[in-house]
């Protein structure tokens, strides 16, 4: 009797292989700085920097993501090949109300985008100008050092979940974001030890709207947030 074999696992490599081909020009860099190659693993761990196969905006991802749908396409020109194609199914997104939301939406997601690249020359200027380095110097360390508060900030909420949300509202996308009050970027330009920006204190829930127009603003003084953390540690530990 012949023997019969099973192709699955060579059709699936032929077509990740593929996938990659395709991809390859767009996915610029992995966050880790390690060399991009066909054995690209699907992770949600592993961080990279991919450009928009239409409009060109480069941002961070993961692994997973990209390959798994097979696109390269940000959130905004996603959106707008949807509305362009008609491709909603539901009633209600057929509706000309829904049409001018959405057409709205997409405006307001343009000018954002537009505003990105005078941001980032923002940042760049504060790096050279104060810090005395240029930010292509320290965005490996920087993005390593966020990587590790976010881990931390995570590990925090759930132990101490009752305390940062007492309320109990809903994360998410359009409801409430896990806030630094003390942010993530000004702990980074004043080496403060990720463990203390993920520290109870300095968490705090706050509508999506509110968090976003905070940007990377801090609530508190570094003074307050090292007497904040460190008052607090005998009533939240016990110690």
């Amino acid at each position: 009797m012949p023997q019969s074999f099973n192709l699955t696992p060579l059709t699936k490599l032929i077509e990740e292989v593929n996938v990659m081909d395709k991809f390859k020009s767009f996915i610029l860099r992995r966050v880790d700085g390690k060399e991009i190659d066909y054995d690209l693993p699907k992770s949600k761990k592993l961080k990279i920097i991919i450009k928009c196969s239409i409009c060109g905006f480069e941002r961070q991802s993961n692994s997973y993501d990209v390959l798994s749908k097979k696109s390269t396409l940000c959130s905004s020109c996603v959106q707008i090949e949807k509305y362009k194609n008609n491709e909603y199914n539901l009633s209600y997104r057929k509706t000309k109300e829904y049409r001018e939301m959405m057409s709205k939406s997409v405006s307001t997601s343009e000018k954002w985008k537009k505003t990105i690249p005078e941001r980032a020359k923002i940042i760049k200027k504060y790096w050279e100008n104060i810090r005395g380095y240029k930010f292509e110097e320290i965005k490996d360390k920087w993005y390593m050092y966020r990587r590790i508060v976010y881990n931390l900030t995570e590990q925090t909420y759930k132990q101490h979940e009752n305390i940062i949300n007492p309320n109990n509202v809903n994360r998410g996308r359009g409801k409430y974001h896990l806030d630094h009050k003390y942010s993530v970027l000004e702990g980074f330009k004043n080496n403060i030890p990720p463990y203390i920006l993920s520290h109870p204190f300095n968490l705090q829930m706050l509508p999506e709207k509110i968090n976003i127009s905070k940007d990377y603003r801090c609530d508190i003084t570094m003074r307050e947030l090292f007497e904040g953390v460190f008052g607090s540690e005998r009533n939240i530990y016990g110690s």
